[in-house]
């Protein structure tokens, strides 16, 4: 779920990004309107993720949920509730599209509030478009500090941000596995850095726990030095934050170096693909994720049988998008309205029902209660372990 690419313009990209958004535009399918009665309101929701390209099939499963929850949300209506419908845009993964995009999804006046964009390079040239139209954002996964700190009154996240994912960590390293002397590799771009100043404000808060960092650059220069550093170190745990491709070299070279410890990873590892590439390295490795164990959430199962039904198995995207959509359609329940402003602020101070329980959002826009959820890499799975907070929803 991550996006570090550079973020550089120059105009002559400008100029081809702007080209193809508008191709995408007019390309891009209009999802078909509930049939309403003529006296019917209609709030229109607008999605804007990556329909084409490598990342395609994120979009694709993000768009599905946020669908899913509109069909919902229509087949309970009532004669005088709210219509929902649905119009999904392609920013192809590309930040310069997406501020183009960003725009077009403003031009339909029914467009109520945006669920969007995966990439954290994307959310950040586009966040100042709706900004400036006053339209709430929900960010369903992108989870880079820096979205929250920009000042705006408009943006809504549900997923907790990297700084949040390495101290929720180190709480999970602390309290469950009672690790006393914790080696935090780290590699040094946003996503890797933030998580582990995460995991280091918790260590240095006068915690039992004591924890030294090591940082790498992108070129992973210097990585034999760094390895016999912290088997220098002898941790009895690793912690590791980073770019996925690029850290699996780390704990490959930390492992031939004869470092032995435990691994506990970031999100970035929580995949198949990841695991695959780590080989025998991968036996035994926790990763946190902001992704819950939804077969084990009783009230999440209609919605699972309902999704798969009509779209497949469910993906974390897929999740984070109709979760993303029940926030802003009970938000538009709650405050009786569908006008954007009062939408802003009806999500600044209230709590919406979901499968995932009850959101709300702090004053900068993250989640009120942020959690990540720690799972074991054992026998060709992922299988959960525990929430760094307690969750009550979590039958086991």
């Amino acid at each position: 779920m991550k996006d570090c690419r550079d973020s550089r313009t120059s105009p002559a990209r400008m100029l081809k990004w702007a080209t193809m958004a508008i191709i995408a535009a007019s390309a891009a399918p209009a999802v078909a309107r509930a049939d309403f009665p003529p006296y019917a309101k209609v709030i229109t929701i607008a999605v804007v993720a990556p329909l084409s390209g490598p990342q395609r099939q994120f979009g694709l499963d993000l768009s599905a949920g946020v669908q899913q929850a509109v069909d919902d949300a229509n087949n309970v209506r009532g004669i005088a509730d709210y219509g929902w419908t649905m119009r999904s845009f392609d920013d192809q993964a590309d930040p310069g599209v997406a501020a183009q995009q960003a725009q077009f999804a403003l031009v339909d006046d029914s467009t109520s509030f945006i669920i969007g964009h995966l990439g954290a390079e994307e959310t950040t040239l586009a966040l100042p478009v709706y900004h400036q139209q006053e339209i709430p954002v929900i960010i369903p996964t992108a989870s880079r500090a820096s979205l929250t700190r920009a000042g705006y009154d408009d943006v809504f996240r549900l997923s907790a941000t990297d700084v949040s994912e390495g101290e929720l960590d180190a709480r999970y390293a602390e309290r469950s596995r009672k690790a006393k002397k914790v080696a935090v590799v780290y590699e040094e771009n946003d996503y890797g850095a933030d998580a582990a100043q995460g995991f280091m404000n918790y260590a240095g808060s006068g915690k039992t726990m004591a924890a030294k960092d090591y940082g790498i650059d992108n070129d992973l220069k210097g990585l034999s030095d760094l390895s016999v550093r912290v088997r220098a170190y002898a941790p009895d745990l690793l912690y590791i934050s980073g770019n996925g491709d690029d850290m699996v070299k780390v704990v490959k070279s930390l492992r031939k170096a004869g470092v032995g410890a435990p691994l506990l990873a970031t999100q970035a590892f929580f995949s198949q693909t990841m695991a695959k590439n780590l080989g025998d390295d991968a036996a035994g490795m926790t990763v946190s994720s902001p992704t819950p164990p939804i077969d084990l959430l009783p009230q999440a199962q209609g919605f699972i049988h309902r999704y798969e039904s009509a779209h497949g198995a469910v993906s974390p995207f897929a999740l984070f998008g109709y979760v993303a959509a029940q926030v802003g359609i009970a938000a538009a329940r709650q405050a009786h309205s569908g006008d954007r402003r009062t939408l802003d602020r009806q999500l600044s101070i209230g709590g919406f029902p979901t499968i995932l329980g009850t959101v709300s959002f702090q004053k900068n826009g993250d989640p009120e209660q942020p959690n990540v959820y720690e799972y074991r890499y054992a026998d060709g799975r992922f299988a959960f372990l525990e929430s760094a907070y307690p969750n009550a929803l979590i039958a086991r």
